[in-house]
């Protein structure tokens, strides 16, 4: 159970990181140099969010190196994909 805690602790606070990113906007909304830095911390709250389901599961945690690979040919033309898969995979290499 510690380990969901831990996570479920990651994944709150990077929930206040995108909450404090966006600020009163809507997520499709942002531009410019505020939309990478939510979309980096959607990632992270998306990653953990998953790290969360397999642990309390018993599965094992999804791999950091590879998350988001189903995204990588987005990643080649997109600074928000690459901001995105970015951020799931530092959240995950910090657990």
């Amino acid at each position: 159970m510690e380990r969901v805690a831990r996570i479920a602790a990651a994944r709150a606070a990077a929930l206040d990181a995108l909450t404090s990113a966006a600020g009163d906007d809507s997520l499709c909304t942002l531009a410019r140099e505020r939309l990478p830095a939510a979309k980096y911390h959607e990632g992270a709250v998306a990653a953990l969010g998953d790290a969360l389901r397999a642990s309390r599961s018993g599965a094992a945690l999804p791999d950091s190196d590879s998350w988001g690979s189903q995204w990588s040919h987005l990643m080649h033309r997109d600074s928000s994909w690459t901001a995105y898969v970015r951020g799931g995979r530092e959240a995950l290499t910090h657990l």
